[in-house]
Formats: structure tokens, sequence, C-alpha cells
């Protein structure tokens, strides 16, 4: 679902818990992190549970910190504004109504060179994936990260 005239980019990920989400996104955004913006909108506060897993794996101390200082529990309370998202990596986190949300107050930016990360918990939420992963370009998960 790549459209030319605005180069958006859509990426979707499945995940079953906090830790699964954030496993499957902390390679991405650490071989994102000194390249572009990354910004995150989430429904559920993850900065516990970011800064436990980070605490465990093995990324250097600087990029630890760039990571954790990323806004983990950012819930929308205001219009999302064009320079907040400009040429970023926009990452949504949420039930399947804040995630259309989100992603529609996003396209009335009409934004350009943006890349955008829809996230869906399977287990809380009774998400058919079939359907939805048709939507997007890529779908992220453990194995196979791109940039």
């Amino acid at each position: 679902m790549v459209t030319k005239e605005h180069d958006t980019k859509k990426y979707c990920c499945f995940y079953v818990s906090d830790f699964h989400l954030e496993m499957i996104l902390l390679p991405y955004i650490k071989s994102n992190i000194n390249k572009c913006k990354i910004v995150i909108f989430t429904e559920y506060n993850l900065k516990d549970s970011v800064k436990l897993l980070l605490e465990r794996i093995n990324f250097n101390k600087e990029d630890k910190n760039k990571i954790l200082n990323l806004n983990w529990n950012e819930k929308i309370k205001e219009e999302i504004s064009r320079e907040k998202l400009e040429k970023s990596i926009v990452i949504i986190n949420g039930g399947v109504e804040y995630i259309e949300k989100i992603n529609k107050n996003i396209k009335k930016l009409n934004l350009q060179n943006i890349k955008i990360i829809d996230c869906y918990n399977i287990s809380k939420n009774n998400i058919e994936t079939a359907g939805l992963e048709k939507k997007y370009d890529e779908i992220l998960n453990t194995r196979y990260v791109k940039n």
C-alpha cells in the first residue's frame, strides 16, 4: 500500500505481550534511531517493560539511553502536528480503534517521507490478522526487520 505521491510506507506487527512487541521493535528502532526521528503513540504505557528489557539486552549504553528517552507512554491528547511527524518513523500501538484514529489524523496532514508501524496485540483484542495484513507493505516480526 505504498502511495507514491506521499511516499508513505506502512508496516504492521502482531504481538501477544508487551515484551514480545518490544522484542520486535527494539532492533528496528536501534537501526534507525540515529538516522531519523522516531515518534511513538501508545494507548498503553510501555515505559517500565522497555526499561526492564533494555537492562537485559546487549545494546550499547548510548543506544539504550536514546531508546529509553523515546516517549513510551504517549497517548494523543491534542491534535497531531506536521512538525512532530515530518520525515519520521511513527509507531502506533493500541486497540484497532486507537490505531485507526491516529492513522486518520496522520493522513489529514498529507505528510511526505514517513513510515508508519501499526502494532496490534492479538491476544487482547481478538484481531483477525489474515485480512488486516493485506493493508500493509510489510509485517515486522522477530525474524525479519527491514529498514
